[in-house]
């Protein structure tokens, strides 16, 4: 694949680029990549080539959210959190309860991985143990 080399290259355009970059989680190669194809699609009708677009590399859309509707997103959380702390939370069980029934799941997760392996000891005998 060719490279291509850009002398001059104005500090702030790069700076924009490179913050683009970030904003959509691609690199800077990437992101030039995507805004020459988008360039080149939006001035030539037939489009750039016959190759598929890589998905990667396809322009994110653009967020034309406004001040106004950011807040009215804010609020309308801030009410739902509201709400959930309100429900009545009854629970039956201790913390102490509550961290046993985690370690015991863990240690049955545990026992059908190693069994699975064939390095455990039978069900039989691992009970038996437990039992003493």
């Amino acid at each position: 694949m060719p490279a291509l080399q850009v002398r001059d290259f104005p500090d702030g355009l790069y700076a924009s680029l490179k913050a683009l970059a970030a904003a959509e989680h691609r690199s800077v190669a990437q992101q030039t990549i995507a805004l020459v194809e988008e360039g080149l699609r939006r001035r030539s009708p037939a489009g750039v080539s016959e190759e598929p677009a890589r998905p990667d590399l396809l322009p994110s859309p653009l967020v034309l959210d406004t001040e106004e509707d950011r807040q009215a997103r804010i609020g309308k959380r801030r009410r739902l959190f509201e709400e959930i702390r309100r429900l009545p939370w009854k629970v039956d069980v201790t913390t102490d309860e509550i961290v046993d029934m985690v370690r015991e799941g863990r240690e049955e997760r545990t026992e059908r991985i190693l069994e699975a392996c064939g390095l455990c000891e039978e069900p039989a005998a691992r009970e038996v143990g437990r039992s003493a």
